[in-house]
């Protein structure tokens, strides 16, 4: 009898342990249910709100988008800033200075540059045929600095890749005139080319 007594009591003890277990399993079920689904909706928020983030990023990149406004503006400034520039340096004509302009001639480029006592480079580039917009003075300076203006040293040498294609026209007090590159090396602008600067000469 009392041996079926405690068969009975182990198998209800087992029993009750068998559904609390069974009911914990289904608890940890849902917990783990519930986590798993505020995890994929906070996923599926990030993925939305950077779908989003991507759809808008490519409105930017699409023909006649912001960047590509922005890239026409830029360089519709740049160019209009530059053309500015050269209007500018091309009204800017003090009766009472002196500078060069370098005239190319023939269909290249040509490379030239001027220099300091130093050998430090002043300026140096590729000049497109015809008469370049650069003014390089060598007498007082612009009365507006651009950047298509240089004050040179009286002493300042000059070079060009090709000196056959290279002519300067020079404006001084009172006069202009146009001269070929000479035969020889510049080395010293204002005995090479003649050069009236009264602040050096004295006259």
């Amino acid at each position: 009898m009392k041996f079926k007594i405690t068969i009975f009591v182990v198998s209800l003890v087992a029993i009750v342990l068998s559904i609390v277990t069974e009911i914990r399993v289904i608890e940890l079920r849902r917990d783990l249910q519930s986590q798993f689904n505020r995890l994929n909706s906070t996923v599926n928020e990030k993925l939305e709100t950077q779908e989003k983030e991507i759809t808008n990023l490519n409105r930017y990149f699409e023909p006649d988008g912001v960047v590509e406004k922005f890239i026409v503006s830029n360089n519709f400034l740049e160019k209009n800033l530059n053309d500015l520039d050269k209007i500018i340096t091309n009204l800017d004509e003090p009766s009472d200075a002196g500078y060069i302009q370098i005239y190319i001639i023939g269909s290249s480029d040509v490379w030239v540059a001027f220099r300091n006592p130093e050998g430090r480079y002043i300026f140096q580039g590729n000049l497109k045929p015809g008469l370049n917009p650069y003014k390089f003075y060598f007498f007082k300076e612009p009365s507006i600095e651009t950047q298509y203006t240089y004050t040179l040293p009286f002493n300042a040498s000059f070079r060009s890749g090709v000196p056959e294609n290279t002519f300067f026209l020079i404006k001084e007090p009172g006069q202009y005139r146009l001269i070929k590159h000479p035969d020889k090396e510049i080395s010293n602008i204002m005995e090479d080319l003649n050069l009236y600067i009264p602040t050096v000469t004295g006259k």
